[in-house]
Formats: structure tokens, C-alpha cells, sequence
């Protein structure tokens, strides 16, 4: 049995709940907010639709309830332990991230960086962390060139920085954190522009081991594709799942994984199996498809007060020796 089809049998197994992650300081959230916009206009993107005023009526009150529901998913999903880093995607500005750091994740006293990105509609990407486990050397964003045809597409977030692990022991840790362009207009018409993300994230994994062979470098995000291993020099731990088995998406009644990490084989024996968070307070029923979907904060038009129409994936690094 090779060790992708191991994986996929251990995935399908475990039952994937906060358990997973407990008594573990060191753990490694990635989550697509879906759509987490605060209310005021910015005349240099499209917001429009999430205002008071707009289609989705969006109010304060929403986005504060919005905040601490994001909130109430982290705190279960690390057992009230501060993660040592978080993925955070598809949020419109800095004023979010600040909202949501300095707001009801201030127990966890996390710092971020955060890049605006080039995208129309202001989504953008960022990297929490926690500065008792990761402290942040440098960081930037990168560019994923569009053609002059397409609409521009968010940029990759880069962070390197020192991991502490258990003992004081500290190692170098690259991030990438990303939110690939999305499957609009259909999965093969917008394949090249996920082609042109990867070529950038290679770009990076390759300079990256040019320097240090060794690297410890972790990818995540959504990739807004079901898994593969398409990056030489890294691997990807999440697995295809069967449409009716939960992914971190779901689409017109089928699951798939769209949100993934890559791991270099330097990092990945130190770190624990993938899970999705999956407790019931993020599903609801599928009134069309059914079974369960995630329990997102609008079904079209109206607003039903839930977290996203992702299910955050998480793993944990494991205590070195």
C-alpha cells in the first residue's frame, strides 16, 4: 500500500473533532473566512455588495457577530491553546485582521502580517502567529503576474521566521500562504491561472532550496482544486476525498478538498496527520443535495447567520525530541 492510499485510509477513519488537536500548543490552522468584509466603502475596490445598503445588506452587527464566530472556531479547534500560526483567506482588508486579532482572539495575543492585494474585490490573505512560537524574520508578498486579459488574483503571502518546539529548540520556518484563483467559469477554463500560481509557488520552493536543501517549508491554503502533488520538493498532505465522504468544501452536493497543505520532507515527519474541523456548530442541513454542508453566513441573498462555506483544516507539529 503506498503511502498516499495509508493516508487516505487513516483520513477516512479518524473521526475529525477538536479532540485531534488536544493539549497541542503547536498548532497549524489554515481557514477561508468566506467573504469576511467590514462596512465601509473602499472607492479603490469592489465592495459594494457588502455594504449596509447592498445586496447582502451587511451590517456591523453582522460583522461583529461574524468575528467571534471565526473566533469560536479557533478557540475549539485549539482547545482554548493559542495556534502557533493561522492561514487566514478571503477577508477584504487589514481593518479585518485587526478586528479580528485585537477583537475576540485578543486572549491569544497573535501578531499578523498582512499584504493588500491586487485583487478587484479587495480579498486578500494573512498569517497570524503567535510570537511565543514563531518569531518573524521577514515577509512579503509576491506577485502572480495575470495576463493583461484577466482580472488581477490575490498575491502569495511569504513569511520566514523561527519555529520554537519543545526544549527551546528553535528551527527556520518558511510559510507560503495562499488563495489561488477561483474555478469561476469553470474548473478547465480557469486551470492556466492556477498553472500560473503554481509556477510561482515553485519559483519560491526552488529559491528556497537553493539556499538551504534542508528547508522546512509549509504551504497552505486554498488552493481551489482538489489535491495533487504537482510542486517538486514538496509534499502535499491532503487527499481527494469521495464526494460523499466530507471535504472542506462543497459544491452543487459534492465534497472536495479545496484547502491543502504542502509540506518539504524535512517538516513532514515532525508533523501530525491533516484534519477538518467538523464539529456540528459548523454544518447545517442540505436542503437540496442533502446530507450536511458547511454552515456558511448566506444561502444566496439571505443571511443565516454561519461561519463560512469552508471547513478549516489544521495539523499539529509534534514535540521534538
Amino acid at each position: 500500500m503506498t503511502h498516499r492510499n495509508i493516508l487516505m485510509t487513516i483520513v477516512l477513519a479518524v473521526t475529525f473533532s477538536a479532540a485531534c488537536f488536544a493539549q497541542n500548543d503547536f498548532m497549524i490552522i489554515s481557514y477561508n473566512v468566506e467573504n469576511l468584509f467590514d462596512t465601509r466603502h473602499d472607492t479603490l475596490k469592489n465592495d459594494s455588495a457588502f455594504l449596509p445598503d447592498g445586496y447582502y445588506h451587511w451590517t456591523h452587527q453582522r460583522y461583529k457577530d461574524k468575528l467571534e464566530k471565526l473566533s469560536r472556531v479557533i478557540a475549539n479547534m485549539s482547545k482554548w491553546n493559542s495556534p502557533a500560526l493561522i492561514g487566514l483567506y478571503e477577508f477584504e482588508n487589514e481593518h479585518c485582521v485587526k478586528d479580528l486579532v485585537y477583537g475576540p482572539l485578543k486572549r491569544y495575543r497573535l501578531r499578523y502580517c498582512h499584504y493588500e492585494s491586487p485583487d478587484q474585490r479587495g480579498i486578500d490573505c494573512a498569517l497570524l502567529y503567535n510570537p511565543k512560537r514563531f518569531t518573524l524574520l521577514e515577509s512579503y508578498p509576491i506577485a502572480v503576474p495575470m495576463p493583461a486579459s484577466e482580472r488581477p488574483t490575490r498575491d502569495i503571502l511569504y513569511a520566514k521566521g523561527l519555529m520554537r518546539f519543545a526544549q527551546g529548540s528553535t528551527d527556520t520556518l518558511h510559510v507560503m500562504v495562499c488563495h489561488l484563483p477561483s474555478q469561476l467559469g469553470g474548473t478547465a477554463a480557469t486551470a492556466g491561472k492556477r498553472a500560473i500560481a503554481h509556477r510561482v509557488m515553485q519559483a519560491t520552493v526552488d529559491s528556497i532550496y537553493k539556499q538551504s536543501p534542508n528547508a522546512k517549508i509549509i504551504i497552505m491554503g486554498d488552493m481551489n482544486a482538489t489535491p495533487v502533488d504537482n510542486l517538486k520538493g514538496m509534499k502535499n498532505l491532503m487527499v481527494d476525498m469521495p464526494t460523499d465522504s466530507i471535504g472542506s468544501h462543497k459544491w452543487q452536493g459534492q465534497w472536495s478538498m479545496l484547502d491543502q497543505f504542502y509540506l518539504s520532507p524535512a517538516l513532514e515527519p515532525l508533523c501530525s496527520l491533516p484534519v477538518i474541523f467538523q464539529e456540528p456548530f459548523l454544518l447545517s442541513e442540505d436542503e437540496k443535495f442533502g446530507g450536511k454542508e458547511p454552515f456558511r453566513s448566506y444561502n444566496g441573498p439571505k443571511y443565516i447567520g454561519g461561519f463560512s462555506d469552508h471547513l478549516p483544516i489544521g495539523i499539529s507539529i509534534k514535540r521534538v525530541r
